[in-house]
């Protein structure tokens, strides 16, 4: 595919390469990705406007992009954001304002992956992580102030009304990259970190559904074909759905077993979501010669209490939910205390 950055509005150079170098390495790895790019040619140009829009081999980026280059990750986000439209959005589009989140979402935490790739930084990348997650948190305390609830994911556009201004950017850009973001995790492997298996189903998704638009529904089968079991508790508690959990989470080391292996006991405590909340979350083990291992464990129900596999060294701290896997607040507790 070709590339072509149109820029009339006299900004600096060295930006403007930066923004050009970003576009096309966006491409490339939403390429690799997600499939084929759905166009031959590729045009970026700047708009004296405080937002960007795709449209099929065309995107417009906003003016103040091409005057900074924020080293936070953000204006590489805002790039690569527009650039994954062309994939989401108009290579797959969505069937109803339910499903706009497929378009939003996946963009927006398309532009989140891109900053993990091409910064090699991944504290940057959590941290963008935790800022929305924090955004969508503030957002649920806010409600026991004054104000209303944010609606669910699946509500779409109808998320933001005259009294819950902000409300679409916040549930169907940010929430809806965080579902994304928490399958992605789902199927990434604890010991290699290697999540080809959510680009796979990524790829997937984007060839089966290319020129087409899909509904949620038609990307739960897809994660369920690619994950191997059913995923219907999942998109009714993230998508359509707008309570959070919150957990508190105890560990002990229980001493050595019978074959020479350590024994860790943890309770968790599920807040503020239904009785048949549940969700896979990952535990880290790290021992005192500093190595570490992570296991995930099903955490159901308002008070789970479980051991871990049997640890051939010592644990020196084990760490529930240690790599913003899942959308949530968490604390470590005392272990009696947490009964």
């Amino acid at each position: 595919s070709e590339l072509f950055v149109a820029n009339r509005m006299g900004t600096e150079r060295e930006v403007e390469e930066i923004v050009q170098r970003d576009v096309q390495k966006s491409v490339f790895l939403f390429d690799n990705w997600f499939g084929k790019a759905p166009f031959d040619h590729l045009v970026a140009t700047e708009i004296p406007y405080p937002h960007g829009q795709a449209f099929h081999g065309l995107i417009h980026l906003s003016f103040s992009t091409f005057l900074q280059n924020v080293r936070q990750g953000y204006d590489q986000i805002f790039r690569a954001h527009e650039v994954a439209h062309q994939w989401w959005g108009i290579g797959v589009g969505f069937r109803t304002y339910h499903d706009q989140w497929l378009s939003e979402g996946f963009s927006n935490y398309s532009g989140l992956m891109y900053l993990q790739q091409s910064s090699g930084d991944n504290a940057k990348f959590l941290r963008r992580l935790r800022e929305w997650k924090d955004d969508v948190l503030k957002n649920r305390q806010f409600v026991f102030g004054k104000g209303q609830e944010a609606g669910p994911v699946w509500l779409g556009y109808r998320t933001e009304s005259t009294s819950t201004k902000d409300d679409y950017d916040l549930i169907i850009y940010k929430k809806g990259a965080w579902v994304l973001h928490m399958l992605r995790s789902l199927m990434t492997d604890l010991k290699t970190q290697d999540d080809s298996r959510f680009k796979a189903m990524m790829k997937d998704f984007f060839e089966t559904y290319r020129n087409q638009k899909a509904s949620t529904e038609d990307f739960q089968l897809m994660v369920e074909k690619h994950l191997g079991i059913g995923m219907e508790w999942f998109f009714r508690q993230w998508v359509h759905d707008t309570r959070i959990p919150s957990y508190e989470f105890a560990w002990r080391e229980e001493g050595k077993s019978n074959d020479n292996l350590y024994k860790v006991r943890c309770r968790v405590r599920q807040n503020g979501v239904a009785d048949d909340f549940q969700m896979f979350v990952p535990v880290l083990v790290e021992y005192r010669n500093h190595d570490k291992e992570m296991f995930r464990v099903l955490v159901k129900g308002g008070f789970s209490e479980f051991e871990l596999p049997p640890l051939s060294e010592k644990p020196q701290r084990v760490t529930f939910n240690p790599i913003e896997s899942i959308l949530c607040e968490s604390d470590e507790v005392d272990w009696e205390s947490n009964k």
